[in-house]
């Protein structure tokens, strides 16, 4: 289905009514569910957050809250790729280059402290996201950015983000489309200590449909519907308590006993259980989800690309997704082959060449580069080292933790030896971000716009590239890269896409596993809900109950 930028603002103004007060209009006529307004949905997470300032944040489960209460300017739907709609930026145009896009805010909006929001914000956000001194995550957005002058502020409600070339328009509005912060509160904040800032740790300032009510740290995040809202309708829903339950087993029990009302991710083993249960409904999101094994670069052991090629032959994948996946006669999961998603289909290669499962090829390759079992104890050495690692993953994550032990027993049918642990979810992916591990079974939450470089373009002072948490480094990738972001030819991007992600898949940093259908459920009482891949709380403020099924009376 192709929507045109014209239609995307006609059917934008439908679905996103503009209200706020106490209220919808007329008692919430315009609602028409409204009179079942109240009630509360308690949602089940693996993990506490880490904050939720947007400039600094890494965490997923804060970068879901984030989103509810200090959203981008734009809103979002997906129909293979990302479709932006107004919020706070109530239109935008490009210049006849492609190069300059121009951002309208809407000039009724406010904080949730009363000051106005306007797009001063969004310029002091951008100040803060390209600060080297700030060092956010998200810097590399700004790379692309004429450096002398990456945006303007044309008047208190306009701004222009100024690029040095065109390239994918959804790449590009990604780039100019973070989530904003107050600059009221962080101008004359200490930018270096932007992680131990209040609105990061505490008392978060939004303009989104929710607000920050209350934070126990690693026992509950609680956030309350801000009737002040005006670029969502005010949500139906009251309250949204976020449990931190680590383990997915108490999740389960959780849901079961009706203690929560969500689980965002429910594991493929347990989908026919619960759809028995009369009180729950599962949805199924589509391809947002993917586990890899990520070799440390820097470890002696990993830097030979054909070390890494004979260790990836050496795991029955395909084996993986039958036992990990394939319940009742179906498969819920595809063998992946890059962090491009099978959603984004313009790029996806059905196609692709995948290296064969072929363990005595592979321990030949280990043979051929020196690794020999000297001492006949099962495990290979060369110059007095034995081939041996940890491999790590995070706790409460049950088809991880049931994955690391078969890898294991296919890399010691080779000789190698994977000594296995498992760490807290908040402390294994700042160890990865800060490459202190061996190897890891990880996971990502894909991005839904064809931009690969912080996770594959070399690291250097100026772009730390964090989530490359490999180290991987490939000049070819890079230049490629780089090319990718530099066209606006569509079949000229597919084309360096899939070379990008074929030369990527060939030095095997990863070794790629598995993409999984996501499905997640939600107590029946919960009406309005609409899977989709964006989010698992996609639309939320739409979601309602009937009166007569509320759980927590207000």
């Amino acid at each position: 289905m192709k929507i045109t930028l014209a239609r995307l603002f006609v059917f934008s103004l439908a679905v996103f009514p503009f209200w706020g007060g106490d209220g919808p209009p007329q008692g919430g006529q315009r609602r028409p569910h409204w009179k079942d307004q109240g009630d509360t949905l308690v949602v089940a997470v693996s993990g506490d957050a880490d904050g939720f300032l947007p400039i600094v944040n890494e965490q997923a489960t804060a970068g879901a809250i984030m989103d509810l209460i200090m959203p981008s300017p734009t809103h979002s739907a997906f129909d293979g790729k990302i479709l932006p709609l107004p919020s706070a930026a109530k239109s935008w145009e490009w210049d006849k280059t492609h190069t300059k896009l121009t951002y309208h805010f809407r000039k009724d909006l406010k904080w949730t402290d009363g000051v106005p929001l306007t797009a001063e914000d969004m310029a002091f956000a951008y100040k803060l996201y390209g600060d080297p001194e700030v060092a956010s995550p998200r810097q590399s957005y700004l790379e692309r950015m004429d450096p002398k002058k990456p945006f303007e502020l044309l008047d208190r409600y306009t701004i222009r983000f100024n690029f040095l070339w065109p390239y994918n328009e959804q790449t590009m509005m990604a780039h100019a489309g973070l989530n904003l912060v107050p600059k009221h509160i962080l101008e004359k904040a200490d930018k270096k200590r932007l992680l131990y800032h209040p609105l990061h740790t505490t008392k978060p300032i939004g303009h989104g449909p929710f607000r920050l009510l209350k934070w126990v740290h690693n026992e509950r995040i609680v956030i309350s519907r801000w009737r002040g809202v005006k670029t969502t309708p005010v949500p139906y829903i009251k309250r949204i308590v976020f449990k931190i339950l680590p383990e997915y087993q108490t999740q389960l029990k959780e849901l079961e006993t009706g203690k929560i009302d969500m689980m965002e991710t429910v594991q493929e083993k347990d989908l026919a259980k619960i759809r028995k249960w009369k009180h729950v409904k599962v949805y199924e999101r589509g391809y947002r989800f993917f586990d890899y094994v990520a070799w440390n670069l820097k470890n002696p052991l990993f830097k030979e690309r054909r070390v890494r090629r004979a260790l990836t032959m050496a795991i029955n994948i395909d084996g993986l997704i039958k036992a990990l996946l394939s319940f009742d006669g179906k498969v819920y999961g595809t063998k992946a082959y890059s962090t491009f998603t099978p959603e984004l289909k313009e790029y996806y290669d059905p196609k692709f060449s995948f290296l064969p499962y072929d363990p005595k090829k592979a321990r030949a390759e280990l043979e051929a580069l020196g690794w020999r079992d000297s001492d006949k104890d099962g495990v290979l050495d060369k110059d007095g080292k034995k081939f041996e690692f940890t491999l790590v993953t995070n706790s409460g994550n049950p088809r991880r933790a049931d994955a690391v032990q078969i890898i294991q027993q296919d890399l010691a049918k080779i000789g190698v030896k994977a000594n296995l642990e498992t760490r807290e979810p908040v402390t294994f992916f700042a160890d990865l971000r800060k490459k202190n591990f061996e190897a890891a079974l990880g996971g990502w939450s894909a991005g839904l716009f064809p931009d690969p470089s912080d996770l594959w373009q070399t690291p250097d002072k100026k772009h730390p590239r964090l989530f490359n948490f490999t180290s991987y480094s490939n000049p070819e990738v890079d230049k490629w890269i780089d090319e990718g972001l530099h066209t606006a030819d569509p079949v000229r991007e597919k084309e360096i896409w899939r070379k990008v992600l074929k030369q990527i898949y060939e030095d095997q940093p990863y070794t790629f596993l598995y993409w999984k259908s996501v499905h997640f459920a939600v107590h029946k009482r919960f009406r309005g809900i609409e899977p989709n891949v964006l989010s698992v709380l996609y639309r939320v403020w739409d979601w309602w109950v009937p009166k007569a099924e509320h759980k927590v009376k207000y």
